[in-house]
């Protein structure tokens, strides 16, 4: 029998087991009036009745009360026992209240799938790495290879260094690593999160080695922060009132992220892969969580933050608790509340370092460089994921005109379909299928390219670059032969079912040449920002062009992963057997087989 089957009874006792996970504030509604909402884990709590604001005060402090006494959870009079009741069954039917004592575990039920998944899933034997055999790992994974020197075209840099090996022998992206092909099978300490907030003990447990590690170079990494920050501060000062631009404090966390990658991905003499000193790899794990924060919150049309919002110590840990960043599928964070409270006040305040000063470290005279390298790589970040916006956009076009017609599924046409029906549920998690999340996202990375541009050394504005630009090519001769060749392949492989209007064919052919001629001029964008990428780190530059299809490559190792989108192109390849293949001078469509359906 569930808990809330039985009526609650005003004399029975009922417990909160997880009452350390709440966390709660007053917001003002659109109407004006004021809500309590309580946060726990996942879920969310709105009182809008203001008589009611003090029973959920109230809720809050309970490990375990006796029903009826809810009812004095009031300012005024107390509540009626039937209104309680209601209140008391709803919390109960949510799991948030429990009938039962909690019973303390060293382990859960989800961390044991976990463990169990991860001792199946296939997983390299020996460290891969992309420096120097970019080539050799990419053919090992996706069955394509690409050159070491279009890497970052491809992966974003703040992704780059995760399958790195410190000296530790961990991988500097721990369980984050990207792609989690590369990820090896590592012993590590798994402990029941004792910290009150979000986190508390939830099913995912907490990665306490690393966290043991982290604690090692503490003061170091604390240091080594106040270091940085003194330096990107010489390029992007804080606001008047001393606080941080959101948008800069992404772009502070990427630059960071930058300085051990570009140890590691440099061409001449690059940091070994499994040398690199433990003190980054710690100091890129605890910034990893800023910048994930810090981007997440800029794309959120529903709570606008665009690049300029202040932002402060306090507020950025509010905001963690309350959208559950220190949460994640595979772990919770292990930061105690003091260390992030104390890394937070050092990377936004600047908070002095406590004790006697510590010796310089190494690296001083490469954080230029690095910061550069980290700026670009935010340059072929925003061209990316620009691109791929107009992508779910042209998405939704194919799908507006082929939805107008049906057709059996053994037909071209009805293969496109039912194929832009599958990867738009695909698409709609990450919400690029709507014009409102697109149009925000698009906003953010204008900011976002334009800014980081402009922390460059050697900048001027005669050299910025708009990337709207980008995005607006004028259609050239390549483009109108594509035209051509897609309106013929098209009527040849997916026509207009019987019936329907033929003209549908060739709005399909025109729609999707629209979209290969942005494509062009972003991945020629790319290829040239790549190029900047490649002087800086002095690695050789491909002689030919990049490509779609290199660039597809990102698509391939993000699969199964959170937010992961499909390609476009892949659609044509696999369900009329046209390759498309794409670079800033030319457009080649190969004829071929699609793929086989099972009968």
């Amino acid at each position: 029998m569930s808990q809330q089957a039985v009526p609650i009874d005003p004399h029975e006792t009922l417990y909160l087991p997880m009452r350390r996970r709440f966390m709660s504030e007053y917001v003002q509604t659109e109407e004006g009036t004021t809500e309590l909402r309580i946060y726990y884990g996942l879920k969310e709590i709105s009182i809008e009745e203001p008589e009611l604001h003090a029973f959920g005060e109230n809720l809050l402090k309970q490990d375990s009360f006796m029903a009826g006494m809810a009812t004095r959870w009031s300012t005024g009079e107390p509540l009626p026992w039937e209104r309680v009741q209601e209140l008391l069954a709803h919390l109960l039917s949510e799991n948030i209240l429990s009938r039962e004592a909690p019973k303390l575990a060293a382990e859960t039920d989800y961390h044991k799938m976990i463990m169990a998944a991860e001792a199946k899933r296939p997983a390299p034997d020996s460290p891969l790495w992309w420096n120097p055999d970019t080539e050799g790992v990419l053919k090992q994974l996706v069955g394509r290879p690409m050159e070491f020197g279009f890497l970052e075209a491809m992966l974003p840099v703040h992704r780059a260094a995760h399958a790195a090996l410190d000296a530790e022998g961990r991988h500097i992206g721990e369980n984050n690593v990207f792609p989690d092909s590369m990820r090896m099978r590592m012993e590590t300490e798994w402990r029941m999160c004792p910290y009150p907030g979000s986190r508390f003990r939830d099913d995912a447990l907490m990665n306490v080695t690393a966290l043991k590690s982290m604690t090692k170079v503490w003061k170091p990494s604390l240091q080594a922060m106040l270091i940085l920050r003194d330096e990107f501060l010489k390029r992007y000062p804080l606001l008047p009132d001393g606080q941080w631009r959101i948008g800069d404090l992404h772009a502070f966390s990427c630059a960071v992220l930058a300085l051990p990658s570009m140890m590691l991905l440099r061409g001449e003499n690059p940091v070994p892969n499994g040398t690199l000193d433990p003190l980054l790899s710690s100091v890129f794990r605890v910034t990893d969580g800023v910048r994930m924060v810090s981007i997440y919150l800029m794309f959120l049309p529903e709570q606008p933050m665009p690049y300029e919002t202040p932002i402060n110590p306090a507020s950025l840990l509010h905001l963690t608790e309350r959208d559950n960043h220190f949460l994640s599928t595979r772990g919770v964070c292990a930061g105690p509340p003091h260390m992030v409270e104390e890394f937070f006040a050092t990377m936004l305040d600047g908070k002095p370092l406590a004790g006697e000063p510590l010796p310089e470290p190494s690296w001083l005279e490469e954080i230029p460089a690095a910061f550069d390298y980290g700026l670009r790589g935010l340059q072929l970040y925003s061209l990316q994921f620009t691109l791929w916006a107009h992508m779910c956009h042209t998405y939704e076009k194919l799908r507006d005109i082929i939805l107008q017609a049906e057709a059996p599924k053994t037909t071209g046409w009805g293969r496109l379909r039912e194929r832009l029906e599958k990867d738009w549920k695909t698409i709609q998690p990450t919400r690029q299928h709507t014009e409102v999340q697109r149009a925000w996202a698009k906003a953010r990375y204008v900011e976002m390219y334009d800014r980081a541009q402009r922390g460059l050394r050697g900048f001027s504005e005669d050299k910025l670059q708009h990337i709207s630009d980008v995005f607006a090519p004028a259609k050239d001769a390549v483009h109108e032969e594509t035209v051509r060749q897609l309106r013929v392949l098209f009527r040849e492989r997916a026509p207009a079912p019987e019936g329907a209007n033929p003209e549908l064919t060739d709005r399909l052919a025109d729609v999707l040449a629209d979209y290969i001629t942005i494509e062009r001029s972003a991945v020629g964008t790319l290829d040239n920002v790549q190029r900047e990428v490649n002087k800086l780190l002095k690695r050789e530059h491909p002689q030919r062009h990049f490509t779609n299809l290199d660039l597809s490559i990102h698509h391939r190792l993000r699969f199964a992963t959170i937010g992961v989108l499909p390609y476009l192109m892949e659609v044509f390849r696999e369900e009329l057997g046209l390759t498309i293949q794409d670079d800033v001078a030319s457009v080649t469509i190969t004829p071929g087989n699609p793929r086989a359906v099972a009968a």
